[in-house]
């Protein structure tokens, strides 16, 4: 894919830079490559500058707003008459936002590669949003979502693709997970492919390759399993347990991404009254009922 990469260094460290634009190369060409600098002085980004042909746009006001404003021109303009089909901003600034909002009128991806401390605004104001420590390498810092949630949404879209009598593919889940949270890299959880992310995490999905080489997901029923475990986990703690949030706990344990709203359920309650051997005892506490109790005792 054609892309552009503009660089904002009043925000990045210059340490960054090889970073980003390695990462970048690896899934597209890159055909603009630019840099703006408020400090005429700072001279850290020349060597990357040199070594991946960046253009120098060193803006040298000692303004920061000055720099800012010159890399939204440049990035609009060549928006408009070099049409890249992806545009990477490199930056921390949140000054950035109504750049990006103005970019999402255009039909080119925008991408912010950026630090794990950033401001929400600027993370969710992207189509998609990469933290540069994990691009090197490092732990994610930032406040990323939930695995538990990721997985509701992997399931969701999913669903999604299953009402329309096809299974998704792999890329298909990944944009629309990234519709939602525009952070979500499975490395941001030390996982380097999507598939093995949904495998490990994700419950009532199954991930395969068809016969064209292409990576799926369809959904899997799976509620007999769960059926099973809990009512072997009611019998080996006696058939009563005092908080039904036990066995939610050990459920999810077992199956890791279970979330009960996937099979139809959006309270504890609710989902504890579909085991056709459960009731509820003491308002919070679940207990077998007489007649399975019995026979699973053999009586």
């Amino acid at each position: 894919m054609r892309a552009a990469l503009y660089i904002d260094c009043d925000s990045i460290e210059a340490k960054a830079v090889p970073v980003i634009y390695e990462d970048i190369i690896r899934t597209d060409k890159l055909v603009i490559c630019k840099m703006f600098n408020s400090d005429k002085d700072d001279d850290s980004f020349m060597e990357s500058a040199g070594r991946f042909r960046i253009q120098d746009c060193m803006h040298g006001e000692y303004k920061v707003s000055s720099a800012m404003v010159a890399l939204a021109v440049e990035v609009m303009a060549d928006a408009v008459l070099s049409k890249p089909e992806r545009i990477y901003i490199a930056t921390g600034d949140s000054l950035t936002v109504p750049l990006l909002d103005k970019l999402r009128l255009t039909d080119i991806e925008v991408v912010v590669a950026g630090p794990c401390d950033a401001d929400k605004i600027l993370v969710n104001s992207a189509q998609r949003y990469m933290y540069i420590d994990v691009l090197a390498g490092g732990k994610c810092t930032a406040d990323i979502p939930d695995i538990g949630d990721i997985a509701k949404e992997i399931y969701s879209v999913s669903s999604y693709y299953k009402g329309q009598g096809r299974d998704a593919v792999m890329e298909q889940v990944y944009e629309g997970v990234v519709r939602r949270y525009p952070d979500f890299d499975v490395r941001n959880y030390g996982y380097t492919h999507l598939d093995t992310f949904v495998e490990n995490n994700v419950s009532g999905v199954k991930v395969y390759t068809d016969e064209n080489g292409v990576t799926k997901l369809t959904l899997v029923d799976d509620r007999e399993e769960i059926d099973t475990f809990a009512y072997e986990y009611m019998t080996g703690r006696g058939y009563k347990i005092d908080d039904m949030a036990e066995l939610l706990d050990a459920i999810r344990s077992r199956f890791p991404g279970f979330a009960m709203e996937n099979y139809g359920y959006h309270t504890d309650y609710g989902f504890i009254l579909s085991f056709s051997k459960f009731e509820i005892w003491e308002n919070k506490g679940i207990k077998m009922k007489r007649t399975f109790k019995l026979s699973e005792s053999g009586e």
